[in-house]
């Protein structure tokens, strides 16, 4: 709603009363009708004009404005010396149909006629006191409703119109001229839309259907079928907004053809667009090419053409991509080879374009999945270089490039010790170990593979592994994480020795790769706080180091799957909390 300050340099009348509201020749659009309805406000006061019922109309027909002034139920109450209907320049006022409605009735008013062909009113019953004036307050409007004829020989088109009134005790005049409110003047004769339906080819000799759909379905008249500026047949009655008519070509080559509407009364007449069928032979085309490939694979994709003396050049598709330029036909065979760098479905189809009277035909698709080849892989043990008898360690491999899936199986000295997830993440694999004996011992570790992946085996790693230190009191360290395992956010990461008077300090593993610094051990407990950037599972290790008396210990993997932290406040990772039978349960004994 826009708003208008009553006390202007310049009155509005005075402004806009050479328009004449005649907004004339601007076609409505049938996506946006002009508005028809408009409300103001100036003080205290709303003002509201509107046409009343229908406002598109035909020269001759009638339309009725509203104009309404109503208090907005605060401050003072006010008196409308005098409220006047503007009406579109040329229209004309419908004697006695003019009425003001004030205090409920309509015989409290004088209707005047003014010299824009419009009317005014001014209280006449139940005024202001001394100065006159309808009053207007709270629950108390003052309307006036016109009904005026549109000229017959009226231009199409849209109408502005205005009101005006004056308040007792403002210096200028109010409302607005124009206001926006708009009838359209519209043909009344229908306008008429001509849709042709016509094959996109013919064979010669062989009858087809010509179809003619005329919008609105209720138009009256004929269709005229034509080929270039010549009759096909008579005209064909139209009923229920159809008309066709069966023809047989003559001759081949590209026919163009039309469909004009003759109208009947009440009507425009209209012409369809051009449709063009392309008259010709039959043909029939059928393609091959092979089901599956791998990327970078050359595959060569052919087209069959009947008869084979047939002339004309196929385009191959891929979809609705055009492969190359289109194909030469010889001998009733086209052939066309390429290769895919990346993996896909493609649905092959083969366009035979005829040539010398030879019709065009299209081919079934038949489909092609391209597939990557497997990454190959590759798998190194990386850990423990040293080891002691009885003391429990961790047998450590990466997997390269990391894979989305698979499992790594340790063997010692040839003998299968136990079977480790990958993890997603980082690509590492671990499995808890204890060597029975010292000296040199091989490690190796087999990928099994995975969706996408080949499966390797690494080199075989030696481990040093020598009988414990007599002086040394053995050790236990168990990893505890709590928090949320999502990107971004902080896990809590607590490596618990017994005895608790063990001394020494614990390095914290991510898989083979340190997370901070080494954290001194204090009363048993050392703790630390990390946060992944990625996602995936992950392998958590605590290692402790003792000093001069306490052996060294190693927790069992905590398998962490970090997921990313969604913006409702809810999770997707999760944590095994050490006991290696919760998220992901792969680890051999």
């Amino acid at each position: 709603m826009r708003r208008f300050i009553r006390r202007l340099a310049i009155p509005v009348a005075a402004v806009t009363a050479a328009a004449g509201l005649l907004v004339l020749g601007t076609p409505a659009t049938a996506d946006e009708a002009p508005p028809t309805t408009f409300t103001g406000t100036t003080d205290n006061l709303i003002f509201t004009k509107s046409v009343i019922g229908n406002a598109a109309v035909h020269p001759g027909d009638t339309v009725t404005y509203k104009t309404e002034i109503k208090h907005n139920e605060s401050g003072i109450e006010r008196s409308i010396a005098k409220i006047r209907d503007i009406p579109p320049a040329g229209f004309v006022l419908v004697p006695g149909s003019a009425k003001a409605t004030y205090l409920g009735v309509t015989n409290r008013a004088t209707i005047s006629n003014e010299s824009d062909g419009g009317v005014s009113a001014k209280c006449s019953n139940g005024c202001t006191f001394l100065v006159g004036g309808f009053v207007v307050k709270k629950n108390q409007p003052v309307t006036l409703e016109a009904t005026y004829t549109v000229p017959v020989g009226t231009a199409f088109g849209t109408y502005d119109s205005g009101m005006l009134f004056d308040v007792n005790a403002f210096s200028t005049q109010q409302g607005l001229n124009p206001i926006n409110v708009n009838v359209q003047v519209v043909d009344p004769s229908v306008a008429t839309g001509t849709t042709l339906v016509a094959p996109a080819t013919a064979k010669v000799g062989t009858p087809v259907d010509l179809t003619a759909t005329v919008a609105p379905s209720d138009a009256s008249g004929t269709v005229q079928f034509k080929d270039g500026g010549n009759d096909i047949g008579s005209p064909v009655p139209v009923s229920g907004g159809s008309a066709t008519l069966s023809h047989t070509f003559d001759s081949v080559g590209a026919h163009d053809i039309t469909a004009a509407y003759n109208a009947g009364p009440g009507f425009h007449s209209s012409t369809s667009g051009v449709q063009t069928v392309d008259v010709s032979a039959d043909t029939t085309t059928t393609i091959s090419a092979p089901n599956a490939a791998l990327v970078g694979d050359s595959i060569t994709v052919s087209a069959v053409v009947t008869p084979a003396n047939a002339m004309g050049t196929v385009q191959f598709k891929d979809g609705d991509t055009n492969l190359g330029a289109p194909v030469a036909v010889v001998d009733g065979t086209a052939s066309l080879t390429r290769s895919y760098d990346a993996s896909g479905t493609h649905s092959f189809t083969a366009v035979f374009t005829g040539e010398a009277g030879y019709g065009d035909s299209v081919s079934t698709a038949t489909q092609l999945d391209v597939s990557d080849p497997d990454w190959g892989t590759t798998t190194t043990v990386v850990e423990p270089l040293t080891a002691v008898v009885g003391e429990p360690t961790n047998l450590s491999a990466t997997v390269s490039p990391i894979p989305s899936s698979g499992t790594v199986t340790f063997k010692v000295d040839g003998a299968e010790v136990g079977t480790a997830p990958v993890g997603t993440g980082d690509g590492v694999a671990i499995l808890p170990h204890t060597f029975a004996s010292a000296g040199a011992a091989a490690v190796v570790a087999e990928f099994s593979g995975g969706t996408g992946f080949i499966g390797s085996t690494s080199t075989s790693f030696t481990v040093n592994v020598t009988d414990p230190e007599p002086a040394r009191a053995d050790t236990t360290t168990v990893l505890t994480v709590s928090g949320s395992a999502q990107v971004g956010k902080a896990l809590q990461l607590k490596a618990t020795v017994a005895p608790g008077t063990a001394i020494g300090m614990i390095q914290f593993k991510s898989g083979t790769t340190p997370i901070g610094a080494p954290v001194a051990v204090v009363n048993g407990v050392a703790t630390l706080t990390h946060t992944f950037d990625d996602e995936g599972t992950f392998g958590l290790t605590a290692n402790f180091v003792g000093d001069a008396g306490w052996k060294n210990s190693v927790s069992g993997p905590t398998v962490v799957q970090v997921g990313t932290a969604p913006t409702d406040g809810g999770g997707t990772g999760s944590v095994d909390t050490g006991s290696l039978s919760g998220l992901i349960p792969l680890f051999g004994s």
